[in-house]
């Protein structure tokens, strides 16, 4: 248990229920993770920051079986595919993975394979990105701040998967115009995520029914850990502390309180398997409160704790 701590700083298929493992990112060995920067707002800034010492650690809460099966690094890859064009008006969605020694590199352009609806200004044009993950990620003893722009993880189908913010700092949900139904909008780099949407007149990612019965596959973050849904299963542990901030800097506006949701900071858990996972929720931080796992990134670092 921790003492609340204030931190500033969506498979294609029923095959991909229950299917879970360990993967993504940029460790300290100097693999390389190519991000992408949204400049909404103006800020193009990587780096959030972060302060004091955090012990929260990762938590067994809930059930007795896991969801969480680990896939080895050919598993892995063959997670990341598109169901095809839906968008006459949008180029052809592309991803691909492929495996060499340990590591899974997946390139995409970043094309909605759903019917897209735009509430952003512009249509998604393709955006080439390669995201380079280990087939299996370090626990972290410090946790790494996710960055206030850009990836911190990739969706099995090849979007991007930002944080909680937009720049410079308010939160996705205070944007004027907010996303179409499927947790994303347009932007500067192309269409990417900021939560779990599964409701609204475009069919998405998943939908209600998909994810209602137990945790899917979304994708992987920059750490190597697997991101799974939980919107329908868990509950954030942060709350909404200050309402003013709420637009400007949500990351303020919001504080961690160990607990008092299903997941730990960084909108974790570990199952009775002993495997770590990030799952979404309904409320901030929405997908990644921090970094569990190593990873190397142009934001600062705070002090974590080994699993509990």
């Amino acid at each position: 248990m921790t003492t609340p701590l204030r931190k500033i700083d969506w498979a294609t298929s029923a095959s991909l229920v229950l299917m879970l493992t360990l993967l993504s990112a940029c460790s300290s060995d100097g693999i390389e993770v190519t991000t992408d920067g949204d400049t909404t707002g103006g800020d193009t800034t990587t780096g959030s920051s972060t302060t004091g010492s955090s012990t929260t650690g990762d938590t067994t809460i809930g059930d007795t079986t896991s969801s969480n099966i680990a896939l080895n690094c050919e598993e892995i890859a063959a997670q990341f595919v598109t169901r095809g064009s839906a968008n006459p008006n949008l180029a052809d969605p592309e991803v691909s993975a492929t495996c060499s020694d340990g590591l899974v590199s997946v390139t995409a352009n970043g094309i909605p394979d759903f019917p897209y609806i735009a509430t952003s200004p512009g249509d998604p044009a393709p955006n080439i990105v390669t995201y380079t993950f280990p087939e299996i990620p370090t626990p972290a003893a410090e946790f790494t701040a996710i960055p206030i722009v850009g990836s911190v993880g990739v969706a099995i189908n090849g979007i991007p998967i930002y944080g909680p913010t937009e720049g410079p700092g308010g939160d996705v949900l205070s944007r004027p115009g907010g996303f179409n139904e499927c947790g994303g909008h347009n932007g500067p780099t192309g269409y990417h995520y900021h939560l779990l949407g599964v409701t609204g007149t475009d069919y998405c990612l998943f939908t209600a029914a998909d994810v209602t019965p137990a945790p899917i596959l979304f994708g992987y973050a920059l750490d190597g850990y697997p991101i799974y849904t939980g919107n329908t299963q868990y509950t954030s542990s942060w709350f909404l502390e200050d309402e003013s901030l709420f637009a400007t800097d949500t990351w303020s506006a919001h504080t961690y309180s160990a607990g008092s949701g299903d997941l730990d900071e960084c909108n974790g858990r570990t199952d009775a398997n002993g495997n770590y996972a990030y799952y979404t929720t309904d409320t901030f931080p929405y997908v990644l409160g921090c970094f569990r796992g190593v990873v190397e990134l142009a934001t600062n670092v705070r002090s974590g704790a080994t699993a509990q």
